[in-house]
């Protein structure tokens, strides 16, 4: 097996609006830069088959914006379409442009995404070269006391976290990093483009494994620091990042991880329904939003009635929804990892991780598109998250059971 890896820097030379919140400041351009926003590129040949995952410091990454993308890519590598996994690390102080459709009223900017596009290019055109013999190891462990289920920290959440280290010789020349946050700490009022958790915690990591591992969040759709938050600026990131990133670094020994015999097998599940059936729905949800918003001194979880708002007003405007849920399943001996196109809920994290024949289970989520939210059923007119899924209530149960049987 060989591994190589690079890093490009992405940060906006051009004006960017910051995508994430609805609020007055997210209007405007950002004020600046606070730490670099990166494009991670990981390679891998196991038995002659490539897989290149790349993860990219933006909220999301567009279906059609990732195919542009897999094609320029696949002009620098000999490499199948299916193989190429882009992910999203989900930051809400990135620089927008890399979604197919506006959010929350943010422009699209195809300046940046020009550049983002040129910046990972260049930076994968000798990545075939540096490909090196390794051997891989794993280690895995549970994340408690920084994140839990959004609405309740005693319930069960998808709390394994995993580091993989490709090793040539005594050097780690690759690695990947997986730990399963909403991966936003940083609250509205921010404006400096940032990483947010995921930059803190990967900057972190990589003064211990001595190379920036490719990392990406998992079926964290109803996961984040909400029930051990203590604030929402910078020096909670700073406690919130190094917290995490101790407990993956102490996780224990690691164990030599077989990859061998790649199969990969794809889903596509199509989403199709008459919108209209759902507009009364729709305008209660608007009142009540409107209800908690006219009230004084909200609390910051209170505020994201805003968002709730602005999307259930989009929604009325749409009488038809369909949209393609894809992804791929990639067998690769002692591992198995499932790509997830959107924000999957901890339930459906555990149900495939239960049904996964190989000893060790990734999900990376926000890949190769975005098409929102996937929550359970009994949660849904409960959360916020379920208010905005374009999922109607019982879909998400369907798709991951169609996943669960390609395992």
């Amino acid at each position: 097996m060989k591994a190589a890896t690079c890093v490009a820097d992405i940060t906006p030379k051009c004006a960017v609006h910051l995508c994430g919140y609805v609020g007055e400041a997210r209007k405007y351009t950002a004020k600046g830069i606070h730490d670099h926003p990166l494009a991670v590129s990981l390679l891998l040949e196991i038995d002659g088959v490539r897989l290149l995952f790349i993860s990219i410091d933006v909220i999301t990454l567009g279906g059609e914006k990732a195919a542009v993308i897999k094609d320029k890519i696949q002009k620098i590598l000999t490499i199948e379409n299916d193989h190429i996994i882009i992910s999203a690390i989900h930051t809400h102080s990135g620089a927008n442009g890399l979604d197919d459709m506006t959010m929350f009223g943010t422009p699209d900017n195809p300046e940046y995404f020009a550049y983002v596009c040129e910046q990972i290019t260049g930076s994968i055109q000798h990545l075939e070269q540096q490909l090196c013999e390794v051997q891989a190891y794993i280690t895995t462990g549970k994340v408690h006391g920084y994140y839990s289920k959004r609405t309740d920290k005693h319930l069960p959440f998808e709390d394994h976290a995993a580091i993989i280290t490709f090793i040539h010789g005594d050097t780690v020349v690759a690695a990947m990093c997986n730990f399963n946050c909403h991966a936003t700490v940083l609250g509205v009022e921010n404006m400096l483009v940032s990483s947010d958790l995921v930059g803190k915690v990967r900057s972190l990591m990589k003064e211990d494994l001595g190379v920036t591992p490719y990392t990406f969040t998992g079926a964290s759709g109803d996961i984040s620091n909400r029930q051990y938050r203590q604030g929402n600026d910078f020096a909670e990131l700073d406690r919130v990042g190094s917290g995490i990133a101790e407990i993956l670094r102490n996780m224990g020994t690691y164990e030599k991880l077989g990859l061998h015999h790649v199969q990969t097998v794809s889903y596509d599940h199509t989403v199709s329904y008459d919108n209209t059936w759902y507009f009364k729905e729709y305008q209660k949800g608007i009142r009540d939003a409107e209800e908690v918003l006219s009230r004084k001194n909200i609390s910051l979880d209170e505020w994201l009635a805003t968002s709730e708002k602005t999307l259930l007003e989009k929604k009325l405007q749409c009488e038809k929804v369909e949209f393609h849920v894809r992804g791929v399943v990639l067998h690769l001996g002692d591992l198995t990892i499932v790509t997830f196109p959107g924000e999957l809920a901890s339930t459906f994290g555990f149900q495939l991780r239960r049904k996964c024949k190989t000893k060790h289970f990734l999900l990376i989520g926000y890949a190769n598109d975005y098409q929102g939210y996937f929550m359970e059923a009994q949660e849904y007119g409960k959360t916020y998250e379920t208010k905005a899924s374009n999922t109607p209530v019982g879909e998400s149960e369907r798709i991951a059971g169609e996943i669960g049987d390609l395992l």
